[in-house]
C-alpha cells in the first residue's frame, strides 16, 4: 500500500512541476511568443510556444487527439497495475510515474486548453517542456531494466 501511495504522490507532484513551470513562463513572457532568453548561448533557451499537435507538431488536432490521449492513458494505468506493478521494481515505479504524469499534465491540457504550452528552446531540434523531458526519462527507465 506504501508503494502505491508514493507512486501516486510522485506523480502528483511532477504534475505539479510541469504546471506551474508553465504558468510561471506564460507570466514571464506575457504571450509574447517570439521573444527568446538564451541560457546556453544560442543553443538552449527559454521561448513560449504553443502546440496544437501532438509531438513535434504533428498534424492530429481537435477530437481526435483528444480521444487518442485518454485511451492512452487509460491502458497505461492498466497495464502497468495490472502486469508491471507486480514486479515489484522501483525503477519501473519511477519510469511509470515519469510517463503517467506527463500523459495526465497533456492530457488536461490538449482537452481543457486546446494546446500544450512549451518553452525550452534547443536549437535546431523543438521547443518542449518539462513533460517532455519527464516522458523521455521514464521511457529509458523502462526500456533500459
Amino acid at each position: 500500500m506504501r508503494r502505491i501511495a508514493i507512486v501516486y504522490i510522485s506523480i502528483i507532484v511532477l504534475i505539479c512541476i510541469d504546471f506551474f513551470s508553465k504558468q510561471y513562463i506564460e507570466i514571464f513572457f506575457a504571450g509574447n511568443l517570439h521573444q527568446y532568453f538564451p541560457i546556453l548561448w544560442e543553443y538552449l533557451g527559454i521561448q513560449l510556444s504553443y502546440n496544437t499537435g501532438i509531438a513535434f507538431s504533428l498534424p492530429i488536432t481537435g477530437f481526435s487527439l483528444q480521444l487518442i490521449t485518454c485511451i492512452l492513458i487509460v491502458w497505461l494505468f492498466y497495464y502497468y497495475f495490472r502486469i508491471e506493478y507486480t514486479k515489484y521494481s522501483r525503477i519501473l515505479d519511477i519510469g511509470y510515474s515519469l510517463i503517467l504524469a506527463w500523459a495526465i499534465s497533456h492530457a488536461y491540457e490538449r482537452i481543457f486548453i486546446g494546446h500544450v504550452i512549451d518553452f525550452i528552446s534547443i536549437k535546431y531540434f523543438a521547443i518542449l517542456n518539462f513533460a517532455d523531458i519527464f516522458i523521455s526519462i521514464g521511457a529509458c527507465f523502462i526500456f533500459f531494466i
